[in-house]
């Protein structure tokens, strides 16, 4: 789940039943808004060839293709095709008995890194077929891109009404500038054409169910996807839970309160513990009014420096700072990057007061090329702590899924009252809560059917009870909803993502569940296995490999690795 903000639900009444033109399935309808349906596929799009290739280095046995699906799954012969780009990697030995596709989130987080990610998990790669996909909108698939609209530069704390307003003119210019540069595909960015699109994958590959790994917003898509196709319903996990039962606002309005939580409760008061080492404050509260002092200094007298011989400008500012401090929540791993980071802009600040900004670059100028494009590199990457891929596909699908699948309460006053509300108690982004561009967005009129879990196989919810991103409220919430859900909950943990290696009693559970079936008699709880010590910062390589291939690295930072692996082969 990347990080942004709310929605409130469309509520539906008695409906009429409209047949959509060119579809041959029926959707129902109230007051205009149609109910979304999955639709039976032409026959063009079933009999379509697969061209496999090689993607990415040997030694990741995968192999790419595209595929062609409709812009608009209720008019399949507008001839307004779009490409679909997935991954694969087949058992070593023998023929795959079973199929597992994988989703990294966001939503419109680029997945074809989920392949060799899910083949990297010994008890899968034995008898699975491990699928990974781009969503329409994003990597390599048909993207969209939203370059040039107005960012939020401005600080969401200041309340003063000209920057309200700033705000919400970069909010309203977001989706004129999407539009149009996305050549008419933005309104078909929902996450009902997006699991048409999987199933499309399913029945091409030849499967009948398909199991199935979804993190953060891949949980949305996977209990969509059982609510349009429960026939086609194998095992399903759903690591780090948004509440799918709700509409999106109530995800993202359940954020601030877990990112400050997990920015007081693990990440201060771990560094407090080390204090002696870190230098960032003796107790919990010390290293969070440290922040707040911090982040004065920075917003009073922003910090601007060049890197790497001039070769690179960074600007260190308020919005910077909880940028950092944000995206390193997503993992304990980074938290000792985080602390050494704080520390360093703690005293190139001081030096800046104490003696101007030519001695503040003369202390950038003192640390080694290796320290300065780690703080480069910190400088220009994604929340899974990843380099950027330099586009803007996967935000710009972000927005336009979030937007368009759920309605959303419209206009500066309820934005900028929901900040209000929220801010004051969890001020790390619960500022910004007013900075999306969803509160004035012209949203397609569809509604999406509401997950309930009916007549479903058992689903395994899994969630760390810290999680920044998904709060744990929300999984809680989802799973009372959710028939025959099994909840397993990670306590003392607060990492978003957990399959793959950050406990191993959920692995051991889920990956029983994924190659037997079976199930949790009742919910079920692992103990977290602690925040390590402050140590060498985890590495990330820039290809994608040596992350890829580290076994102690995050999930998600891990699926990001393999994805850049092998993006970019089909083009």
């Amino acid at each position: 789940m990347k990080l942004v903000s709310l929605a409130v639900g469309l509520g539906l009444s008695a409906a009429a039943v409209l047949v959509v033109p060119g579809s041959g399935a029926t959707a129902s309808m109230t007051a205009g808004v149609i109910v979304d349906k999955a639709r039976p596929v032409a026959n063009k799009y079933l009999q379509q060839k697969l061209s496999w290739r090689r993607c990415g280095d040997e030694e990741l046995r995968t192999s790419c293709a595209k595929i062609t699906a409709p812009r608009d799954w209720a008019n399949q012969y507008a001839g307004n095709d779009i490409q679909l780009a997935i991954s694969k990697v087949t058992p070593a030995h023998g023929k795959p008995s079973r199929v597992v596709f994988g989703n990294p989130g966001g939503p419109g987080g680029a997945g074809l890194g989920m392949a060799p990610y899910l083949a990297s998990q010994a008890p899968l790669a034995k008898d699975h077929l491990a699928v990974g996909f781009d969503p329409r909108g994003t990597g390599d698939s048909t993207n969209v891109t939203c370059q040039g609209a107005p960012g939020y530069t401005m600080d969401a704390r200041d309340r003063d009404a000209w920057n309200l307003e700033l705000i919400s003119q970069a909010s309203k210019l977001a989706q004129p500038y999407c539009d149009r540069q996305s050549r008419g595909l933005l309104p078909y960015l929902t996450t009902g054409q997006t699991v048409q699109d999987m199933d499309l994958i399913r029945q091409l590959l030849g499967f009948e169910k398909i199991d199935f790994v979804g993190y953060s917003g891949g949980t949305w898509m996977g209990a969509y996807y059982q609510t349009y196709f429960p026939q086609h319903v194998g095992r399903f996990v759903l690591d780090s839970n948004t509440d799918f039962t709700k509409p999106w606002l109530d995800t993202f309005a359940a954020q601030p309160a877990a990112f400050q939580r997990r920015f007081e409760q693990d990440f201060a008061t771990w560094a407090a513990k080390y204090d002696d080492k870190l230098h960032l404050g003796t107790t919990s509260r010390q290293v969070v009014r440290n922040y707040e002092k911090l982040r004065a200094a920075l917003k009073k007298q922003p910090v601007v420096e060049e890197f790497l011989e001039a070769s690179v400008r960074i600007t260190y500012d308020q919005n910077t700072l909880d940028d950092m401090v944000s995206g390193d929540m997503y993992t304990k791993l980074d938290f000792y990057s985080l602390a050494l980071d704080l520390a360093f802009l703690r005293g190139l600040s001081e030096t800046q007061t104490k003696s101007g900004p030519q001695a503040a670059q003369r202390t950038v100028d003192a640390l080694s090329p290796a320290r300065q494009q780690e703080l480069v590199r910190r400088a220009h990457r994604s929340t899974v702590g990843m380099p950027s891929l330099g586009d803007d596909y996967e935000s710009a699908t972000f927005t336009a899924i979030t937007c368009n699948d759920t309605d959303w309460p419209q206009g500066r006053e309820y934005a900028d009252q929901l900040a209000g509300r929220i801010g004051p108690r969890s001020p790390l982004i619960g500022w910004s809560m007013n900075e999306n561009p969803c509160f004035y967005w012209d949203r397609p009129r569809l509604n999406l059917p509401e997950p309930t879990g009916a007549g479903l196989p058992t689903t395994l919810m899994v969630q760390s009870q810290n999680d920044p991103a998904t709060n744990y409220t929300l999984a809680a919430d989802a799973h009372h909803r959710y028939a025959g859900s099994r909840l397993l909950t990670i306590t003392g943990e607060g990492d978003h993502g957990v399959y793959g290696g950050v406990n191993k009693c959920a692995d051991r559970i889920i990956n029983t569940f994924l190659t037997t079936g079976k199930t949790p008699a009742t919910d079920v709880s692992c103990r977290g296995e602690g925040i390590p010590a402050p140590s060498t910062p985890e590495p990330v390589g820039t290809e994608g490999g040596e992350a890829a291939g580290t076994p102690t690295g995050s999930p998600l930072r891990r699926v990001a690795g393999f994805t850049m692996a092998i993006s970019g082969y089909l083009h």
